[in-house]
C-alpha cells in the first residue's frame, strides 16, 4: 500500500503494557520526599522496643518476659549440643542446634505478640469494636448466632478436607515446622498398635472421640443447618471408625445421643468449646452401660458415693480467646448446675490408682474438674463415669494434645495399667485432624 502523502506514516501507539512498564521503571521521588518515607520506616522499626523499655521494663522482668527468650538462646542451645549422644555426628548436632535457635525465635514472636505493651494497649479495644460493632472473631474464634463462639480448629475438622485422604496427610507432613518432631498424621496405626499392646495386658481398650462444638450445633453457626438431625463429623470419620473396629478396636461413639439431645437442649456451652454439664453426665451413664455390656468386670463394693448439687458461672475459653477488655459485656458468663461426686466423707471425688477402670483424657473430662478452668470441681467425666459405674475408676488427663499426652503419660508409668481391665480412651474429634499419632509402645 502507498502513501498520498510525502509525510512519513505516524509511530504506532504504545501499548498498555509497554505504558506499565515504562512508568513503574520510572518513578520520580525527590531526596527531601526519600529522607521523610526513610526516617519513618526507621521510627515505625524503632517504636515497639522503645515503648517496651520506656514502659518500666527493667532488665530481669526483660530476662523473664518476650525479650528473655533471645538471652536464654545460647544456654539452650548449649545444653542440646551437650545433651547429645556420643556418637552424634557433627551435622546432626548442627541441626539439633538450629532447631533449638528455631524455636527459641519463635517462643520470642509469640511472647511479643502476648505481652507487648503496644499489643495489651491497642488489641483489646480494637477486638471490642471488632467483635461488637462487626460481629467477627480472630484466627482463634468464629463468632455464631445469638452469642456462641466457635473454636476454630473445632470449625476447621468439621469443614476441612478429609483427615485420611493421602494429600492430606502429605501436607500435615510438609507443613511441620523445623523445629518440630515430623508428626505422625493417620491416627489409625498408633490406635491399633495402643489396642493390641493393651490386649496383650488383658486389657480391653474403648477408644471414645468425642464430638466438637460444630458438629453437634452447627445451626449455631449457619442458618444452613437448622433443620441438621447429625452430627457433623469430618469426611474421613466413618471411614476411621470402620477401620478400628474391623481391627477389633471398640469404639464408643456419643454423636447420636448428643444430636437426638440438640434438637430440644443445648449440648454445649455458647461461649466455650467444651459441652454442659448434663451432656457430660448423660453421655458418662451411656458409656457406663457400654462398659458393662461389652466388659466383664468383677463385682466391686459400694463406694458410698454422694451427690451435690451447685451452681456455677463463668465466662468461656472461646470468649476469653477474644481477648475484649477486662469488663466487656459482649459475652456475659453463663450459669450451669453440676453434679459434684463426693466421697463418703464428703470430700471431693479422688481418682483411685490401682482401680480396673483408667480414663485417659483431655479438657472434655477436665472442665468440670480442674478448678483452674473455672467451671467448678469434683464434677468431670471422671467423676461422672466412676458415678454410673458404681466404683472407684483412675484417670490420667491432660488439656492439650491430650490424645498423644495422655498416651505418653501412660508409657512412662506402665505401671498404672495394674490391676486395670478396661482402659477408656477420651480425645476431642479434632485431634484426628490435628494430633500427633505417634505408635508408643507399651512395654511392661
Amino acid at each position: 500500500m502507498s502513501s498520498t502523502s510525502g509525510s512519513p506514516l505516524p509511530a504506532a501507539t504504545p501499548t498498555r503494557e509497554e505504558l506499565a512498564r515504562i512508568e513503574v521503571g520510572h518513578t520520580a521521588v525527590s531526596p527531601a520526599l526519600a529522607r521523610v518515607l526513610t526516617l519513618a520506616f526507621v521510627l515505625a522499626i524503632a517504636v515497639v522496643p522503645v515503648v517496651e523499655w520506656a514502659g518500666g521494663q527493667q532488665a530481669d522482668e526483660l530476662a523473664r518476659g518476650a525479650w528473655g527468650h533471645l538471652t536464654r538462646l545460647p544456654a539452650g542451645v548449649h545444653k542440646g549440643l551437650a545433651g547429645a549422644p556420643p556418637d552424634t555426628s557433627a551435622w546432626r548436632r548442627v541441626v539439633a542446634a538450629n532447631r533449638q535457635v528455631l524455636a527459641g525465635l519463635r517462643a520470642f514472636e509469640d511472647a511479643i505478640d502476648d505481652e507487648s505493651i503496644l499489643g495489651r494497649t491497642l488489641r483489646r479495644p480494637a477486638q471490642a469494636v471488632m467483635s461488637g460493632a462487626l460481629g467477627a472473631g480472630n484466627e482463634r474464634v468464629y463468632p455464631g448466632k445469638d452469642g456462641w463462639l466457635f473454636y476454630r480448629p473445632d470449625v476447621d475438622y468439621v469443614t476441612g478436607e478429609g483427615f485420611l485422604a493421602p494429600a492430606w496427610l502429605r501436607r500435615r507432613t510438609a507443613a511441620a515446622a523445623e523445629w518440630d518432631r515430623l508428626p505422625h498424621p493417620d491416627p489409625r496405626p498408633a490406635i491399633v498398635d495402643f489396642g493390641r499392646s493393651l490386649e496383650d495386658a488383658g486389657v480391653t481398650l474403648i477408644v471414645m472421640p468425642t464430638p466438637v462444638k460444630p458438629g453437634v450445633h452447627p445451626e449455631a453457626l449457619s442458618s444452613a443447618y437448622a433443620a441438621s438431625d447429625d452430627v457433623l463429623h469430618n469426611a474421613s470419620y466413618g471411614t476411621f471408625v470402620a477401620d478400628l473396629r474391623l481391627a477389633g478396636v471398640l469404639v464408643f461413639d456419643p454423636s447420636e445421643m448428643l444430636a437426638r439431645s440438640a434438637r430440644t437442649e443445648p449440648q454445649y456451652l455458647a461461649s466455650d468449646t467444651h459441652w454442659r454439664p448434663e451432656a457430660m453426665e448423660a453421655v458418662a451413664d451411656l458409656l457406663g452401660a457400654f462398659i458393662s455390656a461389652h466388659v466383664a468386670l468383677p463385682a466391686a463394693p459400694d463406694p458410698g458415693f454422694r451427690v451435690e448439687r451447685t451452681e456455677v458461672r463463668n465466662v468461656g475459653d472461646t470468649a476469653r480467646m477474644l481477648d475484649v477488655p477486662e469488663g466487656s459485656t459482649l459475652f456475659p458468663a453463663e450459669a450451669v448446675w453440676l453434679r459434684r461426686v463426693l466421697m463418703p466423707d464428703g470430700a471431693g471425688w479422688r481418682s483411685s490408682r490401682g482401680s480396673d477402670v483408667l480414663l485417659l483424657g483431655d479438657s472434655f473430662s477436665n472442665i468440670y474438674s480442674l478448678e483452674s478452668m473455672g467451671w467448678g470441681t469434683s464434677a468431670g467425666f471422671a467423676e461422672q463415669l466412676s458415678l454410673a459405674l458404681g466404683r472407684p475408676i483412675d484417670r490420667i488427663v491432660q488439656n492439650d494434645e491430650g490424645a498423644f499426652a495422655t498416651r505418653a503419660m501412660l508409657q512412662r508409668d506402665a505401671g498404672r495399667l495394674d490391676g486395670v481391665r478396661v482402659v477408656v480412651y477420651q480425645f476431642a474429634a479434632r485431634e484426628l485432624a490435628s494430633g500427633d499419632w505417634r505408635v508408643l509402645p507399651m512395654d511392661r
